[in-house]
């Protein structure tokens, strides 16, 4: 009798080990299909993103089709319309009377691509946005951007002297720093003008005076064409034997093809100098600010 008992407590012992091992079993098979679950989980988050990607690419599309077709109705309406007009007016639907100064011109000979454009403006080049998705008249079809720095040609001087100077007239100088496109003149101490547009202008110097005199006056002037913009002077008692004194004069100007600007010493007392040596303490400068570029089209 103990003997059966034995036999059948090892048998069900047996059957207990069997069952944990195919319980480890499904244990081992859910977490791999939790496993398998989360990636199918993130595979469909990536496929609804390119899903997402894919249809916004398609609405562009959509949109660049429209206007494409929009654009080739309209040429094809106006090619329509003027097949039996004179050669002079079926050019004129074609071509520009200058250059292009807004979205509709650029609309007109053959820009599809919205972005940002360069037209002429009143006196300047100017940058606007033109979206070729819309109509002429819809508004966002145009945006304003701003003024594109365009120049047509360098005007941008430094000069300085090295020598005394203790005459009226135009200053000369010895040595220039710089002088992009040479519209300085070293020898008459002239800048003209190679394009119109706005520039800035900015004189510096010492006057100084010796020990045989008792006081100082030195004045300068900024000329145009001959006549005179601006003074800058010293003007001080002294009793000291030898003194220097700071001078300055700046200027921003409109000018127009051509015109000169230099700086004149319209007075000057005796025993007062425009004082340089090796060091240089007479600078002149000028740059341009802006150029009206439609002027120079």
């Amino acid at each position: 009798m103990l003997h059966v008992f034995c036999l059948i407590q090892i048998q069900i012992q047996g059957t207990v080990k069997s069952l944990e091992s195919k319980a480890t079993q499904l244990e081992s098979k859910v977490t791999q299909l939790e496993s398998q679950v989360i990636r199918l989980k993130s595979k469909d988050v990536q496929m609804q993103e390119k899903l997402t990607e894919l249809e916004a690419k398609g609405q562009q599309q959509d949109s660049l089709l429209t206007s494409w077709l929009r654009e080739k109705n309209e040429r094809t309406a106006a090619t329509d319309f003027n097949s039996s007009a004179p050669v002079s007016i079926n050019q004129s639907a074609v071509a520009l009377n200058g250059l292009p100064s807004s979205c509709g011109d650029l609309k007109k000979i053959g820009h599809i691509w919205n972005g940002i454009y360069f037209v002429m403006g009143s006196s300047m080049v100017e940058s606007i946005y033109c979206d070729f998705t819309k109509v002429p008249e819809d508004a966002g079809f145009q945006k304003w951007i701003g003024y594109a720095d365009v120049k047509s040609e360098p005007a941008n001087f430094y000069v300085q002297k090295n020598t005394i100077l203790d005459r009226i007239g135009t200053i000369p100088y010895e040595l220039a720093r710089l002088n992009v496109g040479n519209a300085m003149n070293l020898t008459s101490g002239i800048f003209t003008a190679p394009r119109p547009g706005i520039y800035f202008f900015s004189f510096t110097g010492i006057a100084r005076k010796s020990a045989t005199v008792s006081s100082m006056f030195l004045q300068v002037g900024l000329y145009l064409n001959g006549g005179r913009l601006g003074l800058g002077h010293v003007e001080e008692p002294s009793t000291v034997d030898v003194q220097l004194s700071p001078l300055t004069l700046q200027s921003t100007l409109n000018l127009k093809l051509g015109d000169q600007v230099w700086v004149d010493i319209t007075v000057i007392s005796p025993g007062v100098t425009l004082f340089d040596n090796g060091n240089h303490y007479t600078h002149f400068t000028g740059f341009m600010l802006e150029e009206e570029i439609g002027a120079s089209l």
